[in-house]
């Protein structure tokens, strides 16, 4: 009998060994998906879950940029790997990732792609907060993209600043109010996928930026953190815009972080510069829990 117990224990303590170290993996789901209302149909997301997740994680939002989709941040931007090692290192606490497929629709509603920042925010961050367990109120969740999600991060923050604590953009695709046609360039509008009117309304993209919402943010009583990067070789000008934002947030006082690093508008960069602004919101979401 008691050569039987010896035998017997080892075994149990060994499946419980294994069982445990099966759950405490990194887990990363591609193309999930929630119904949007918004959108009259699905909206596919994929998701980082760390390993440690005994307590209720916080999120960060991470949108992909134009022509892309929510698988971009993990076989392009290598997020699950870049998350799962400064998590080990204890560099940011553990964190949930998001990356919704924004399609072409720059992150708004508009006629030629639909209700984008409705199906976001009322139907996205709502449903996977609900169905995963994380996030749950504005203390533990972030928006950050880039290009066009660079744009759509800012954007949503800045008019929805009770919702996020922190935002960032990786070269963002950011351009001040328009005064005439001749402010933005062909390619530019080209890019714009008809988004702000077909053809390019400049009254319609005022109208959707996001420049006018600055003095609205500072009168806030809860800011969003703000982080901006963008590279100093970018190919499309991009640091012009990212220039004026820091500029027009230092003059209504509103703190920002801004970085020009060296590079141009390409993954090499992101890849980079995601670690940073993972760092950055670890470093907000620490402080608010001190």
């Amino acid at each position: 009998m008691t050569v039987r117990r010896y035998f017997i224990r080892p075994t149990i303590a060994l499946v419980a060994l294994f069982l445990t170290a099966a759950s405490a993996t990194a887990e990363l789901k591609e193309s999930l998906s929630v119904e949007s209302p918004a959108l009259s149909g699905s909206l596919k997301y994929s998701l980082f879950l760390p390993e440690d997740r005994s307590a209720s994680l916080p999120v960060l939002y991470l949108l992909h940029g134009l022509g892309g989709h929510e698988r971009d941040w993990q076989t392009l931007g290598q997020i699950e790997q870049t998350a799962t090692r400064l998590i080990r290192q204890k560099a940011i606490p553990p964190m949930a990732i998001v990356m919704p497929d924004g399609a072409n629709s720059w992150y708004v509603n508009s006629k030629k792609h639909g209700l984008y920042e409705d199906a976001l925010l009322k139907d996205l961050i709502p449903e996977t907060e609900r169905i995963h367990g994380f996030g749950g109120d504005r203390s533990r969740r972030g928006i950050a993209g880039l290009s066009m999600g660079g744009y759509g991060a800012f954007r949503l923050a800045f008019r929805h600043p009770d919702q996020f604590a922190m935002t960032a953009g990786l070269s963002a695709a950011i351009f001040p109010d328009l005064s005439s046609r001749d402010d933005v360039s062909r390619q530019q509008i080209g890019f714009f996928k008809g988004v702000f009117g077909e053809p390019f309304d400049i009254v319609e993209f005022n109208r959707q930026n996001f420049f006018a919402n600055i003095q609205s943010l500072k009168a806030a009583s809860e800011r969003p953190a703000i982080w901006i990067t963008v590279g100093d070789d970018d190919g499309f000008g991009l640091y012009e815009g990212n220039i004026a934002l820091y500029q027009a947030l230092k003059r209504a006082d509103i703190p920002v972080e801004f970085r020009m690093t060296d590079g141009n508008h390409t993954w090499r960069l992101w890849r980079s510069e995601i670690e940073n602004v993972l760092r950055y919101y670890g470093r907000i979401l620490t402080a608010r829990t001190e």
